[in-house]
């Protein structure tokens, strides 16, 4: 049986002791040194955020997952508001215009948590502070005829053994075949399917932990689309449930629930299940489907999935949802 291990996505960045100690995430443009909070949440309603070094005069714009430093200052205008999530297990802040500005402070020393729930958020934040070199940009496409489908999730990766929902990129008008495929052939076969989701029949044979088995999409004349997934042991899934749970638990209650599946969905990809994490990033944007940071995270998803034109349509949407409406 494989491990999820196998999985588990390197070089990201390490982010050191967010709960008691120096939270060494990518530090903001200029900047060097530790690291006191990252903004985890903004919006930008016919206003800005805006954030200034420690020591420097002038301002810039501030962006979703920047790392501050203690000392530095963000300040907001009009209808603009900002979520800080503060090193040291202090949980988070909300700047607005009433109390802006808003200057980070370093964590004292007899902030400290559990070491436990210190790993825990080194390895949700290390995916967060992670950026690419260079973030691939949305291209105009051209008319033409249906395109084959795109499968989504999951692709080529582990999955949680509560979370078999299959979703492709693919056109209203078709119908489509979908083939869950095992060692020993078709285990599940839907055909006439319409829409671009399918969940794994509850009457359906289980699946096997640990064992490959094959999504295949099947559209018109269009090849076979296809991609790989394996369900996780159940003892290490309750692993993950687990510190899921005290990760959250760590951050208190006064945590937003934005910023919450922001750590959620940094934890489950960090430990290889870019799926689940996928998962847990729609439904939040679902219910606030305009904050940038939600967008940038689900960007680096469908990137860590191959995904680069999906990848590209989410970044260009946090950049569109960070440039706030015109001013009357």
């Amino acid at each position: 049986m494989m491990s999820a291990n196998r999985w588990v996505m390197t070089g990201w960045l390490a982010v050191a002791a967010l709960l008691g100690g120096p939270w060494l995430a990518v530090p903001a443009r200029g900047q060097g040194g530790e690291s006191a909070g990252m903004i985890t949440e903004l919006k930008v309603d016919r206003g800005r955020v805006e954030v200034r070094s420690a020591g420097a005069q002038e301002w810039r714009k501030a962006g979703p997952l920047l790392a501050l430093r203690a000392g530095d200052t963000v300040r907001v205008t009009d209808e603009a508001m900002v979520v800080i999530l503060l090193s040291g297990g202090r949980g988070s802040v909300k700047v607005s215009r009433t109390n802006s500005p808003f200057v980070v402070a370093a964590a004292q020393p007899g902030e400290s948590k559990a070491q436990k729930a210190m790993s825990l958020l080194e390895s949700s934040l290390g995916f967060l502070a992670a950026s690419p070199k260079e973030e691939p940009r949305a291209t105009l496409s051209t008319r033409g005829g249906p395109k084959p489908p795109v499968i989504l999730s999951p692709r080529n990766g582990p999955v949680l053994p509560d979370s078999l929902t299959f979703e492709w990129l693919g056109s209203r008008f078709s119908r489509y075949t979908v083939r869950i495929v095992g060692p020993k052939g078709a285990v599940v076969e839907k055909k006439d399917l319409t829409g671009a989701r399918f969940d794994y029949p509850a009457d359906a044979p289980p699946l096997t932990a640990g064992v490959r088995y094959t999504i295949q999409v099947v559209s018109g004349n269009h090849p076979v689309q296809q991609a790989w997934f394996e369900i996780l042991d159940p003892s290490r899934a309750q692993a993950i449930r687990q510190d899921v749970k005290e990760l959250e638990q760590a951050m208190g209650p006064a945590v937003s629930p934005n910023t919450l599946a922001a750590l959620r969905a940094g934890f489950l990809a960090r430990n290889g299940l870019v799926h689940d994490a996928r998962l847990t990033l729609i439904a939040a944007l679902a219910k606030d489907p305009d904050e940038p940071t939600l967008h940038q995270l689900l960007g680096k998803i469908y990137e860590a999935a191959g995904l680069r034109e999906q990848a590209a349509e989410a970044f260009d949407e946090a950049r569109f949802l960070m440039t706030g409406p015109t001013k009357q």
